[in-house]
Order: C-alpha cells, then structure tokens, then sequence
C-alpha cells in the first residue's frame, strides 16, 4: 500500500505543477493582452490629437483669413460620443496661438492638442506652421451676383 500511496502523491504533484504552468501561461497571454490593448489606446489617442492639432490649425487660418486681428483661443471639442448614458463624452482641447512675426508680414500659428480632456491619459501634440499675411487689398473679393 505504500507504494500505491507514493503514486498517488506523485501524480498529485505532477498535476500540481501543470496547473502552475498553466496558470502562468494563462497570465502571460492575460498582461500581454491587456499591454496591447493599452497601447492600442495610446495609438488611438495619439492620432485623434494629430487630427485635432491639425484641425485647430486650419481653424486659426480660417480665422485669419476673416479676422485680422485673430490671436487664439481655447478650443474644446466632442471628438467621441459619450460610451454610455452616465459616462461624459470623450473632448478634445486645442490651445491655438498666433503670435506676428516682426519685420514680416507672416504670423506664427502654434497649436497644442491633447486627447482626450484628461490629467495624465491622454496624448498631446503640438503643431506649428508660419503662415504669409496679404494684405488687404491683396485678399479675394466675393464676385458680383448678375444675371
């Protein structure tokens, strides 16, 4: 009987130890799925900024083109609809600033993106372009309506 008993005891530590290894296998996959997944989100975010820098970018030349005296603004935004009906939906910031050049005609517009809205989650992207001024002679006048 003993040496029945040592078989059992042996196949009980045989099982003991697939299951360890199992278990380790299982929580390996379960941290490299989440890790993914996390930076999947970061990916996300990031390009959602570069889209919103580029947006507030076109933004402000717009706003240059009708403002002359245009010199920035804070800009929040709804990039992502709420996920449920108690959660807030996902926002966007753009801080735009256009700063003059001196001794040229040109202006500096410099946009600073973060996605979303949220202390430490969250991407950021910074754009900056240098954008000629004409004059305002120089600027297109809407053409005439005649029959």
């Amino acid at each position: 009987m003993t040496a029945n008993r040592r078989r059992r005891g042996a196949s009980l530590v045989v099982a003991l130890v697939t299951l360890m290894v199992v278990m380790l296998i299982a929580a390996a996959l379960a941290r490299s799925m989440l890790l993914a997944h996390r930076q999947q989100q970061l990916e996300h975010n990031e390009l959602q900024a570069e889209w919103l820098a580029e947006s507030a970018t076109t933004r402000a030349t717009a706003r240059l083109a009708s403002q002359s005296d245009y010199r920035g603004e804070t800009w929040i935004t709804e990039v992502e609809p709420a996920s449920s009906p108690d959660a807030p939906p996902l926002a966007g910031v753009a801080e735009i600033r256009v700063e003059k050049i001196e001794s040229r005609p040109q202006v500096r517009v410099i946009a600073v993106a973060r996605y979303p809205d949220h202390p430490w989650r969250r991407a950021v992207v910074r754009r900056e372009y240098t954008l000629n001024l004409r004059p305002p002679s120089a600027r297109p006048t809407e053409p005439e309506n005649r029959p």
